[in-house]
């Protein structure tokens, strides 16, 4: 017969267990923040910001890219991590916001852009490699096909074999126009450090900036998934295109 005190014992020990396995597979899943484009369509920027897995540490980082490199401008990215868990989320946030405070006042990060698509990591109906979406202003009129694929590529990794199982990866972007050939937008060669280890990729956003007698502007949001200390942590990158 299990006395009362060895059924508590037993009951604690699976709810420990639930516990530490459910925060095991939890990660870091960081959120975005979409800043805008400049007004001549030059400059995209975005935040993202969160709590590390095990630390508990609260973070930041602001992105500025020049759309038509598809490169970082200098000073980019802003980034502020507290290393105290009892600091707030909004004071990284807001750190940050005053390091990046004056590059985005010069260059007027101010436009919204037109969101495009959104596919956030819950939503299972959606293809996190292909969307299609209407580029097109107008309603009703006839609608403006552009296809957004990734693939994702698989690359050797020696500072990642020792402790992940899964393969790591990079991706290749392109989009294409309804009848027109397709253009690719970014292709990984190698992979570099920040990325970490690279597990999976998927679509999260597209938006399109039109300034007035400037090209057409696309930003991509693209969530990278990456081997983290409580599970795969999610991070973005922005990949950007100058369209005539």
């Amino acid at each position: 017969m299990i006395s009362p005190w060895s059924k508590y014992a037993v009951m604690l020990v699976l709810v420990l267990f639930f516990t530490c396995a459910g925060n095991a597979q939890a990660g870091d899943k960081a959120e975005r923040h979409i800043l805008g484009f400049s007004p001549d369509g030059g400059t995209f920027a975005f935040e993202q910001f969160g709590v590390q897995d095990g630390s508990g540490f609260p973070y930041a980082d602001i992105f500025a890219i020049d759309t038509a490199s598809d490169r970082w401008i200098d000073g980019s990215p802003f980034r502020v991590l507290l290393r105290d868990e009892r600091a707030q989320l909004k004071w990284a946030r807001r750190d940050v916001l005053t390091q990046a405070g004056n590059l985005l006042r010069e260059r007027v990060i101010s436009n919204p852009g037109r969101l495009l698509a959104s596919n956030p990591p819950d939503e299972l109906s959606a293809d996190p490699h292909k969307v299609v979406v209407n580029a097109n202003p107008v309603q009703l009129a006839r609608p403006e096909r552009w296809t957004f694929s990734l693939q994702e590529m698989t690359f050797k990794n020696p500072r990642c074999t020792a402790f992940v199982s899964e393969e790591v990866k990079g991706f290749k972007l392109t989009m294409q126009k309804d009848g027109q050939a397709s253009r690719t937008l970014h292709a990984d060669t190698s992979l570099p450090k920040s990325r970490g280890c690279s597990l999976r990729y998927a679509i999260s956003d597209i938006l399109v900036h039109e300034p007035n007698g400037g090209k057409r502007v696309f930003a991509v949001l693209v969530s990278l998934y990456a081997h983290g200390f409580e599970g795969p942590d999610r991070r973005f990158l922005a990949v950007t295109a100058q369209v005539p």
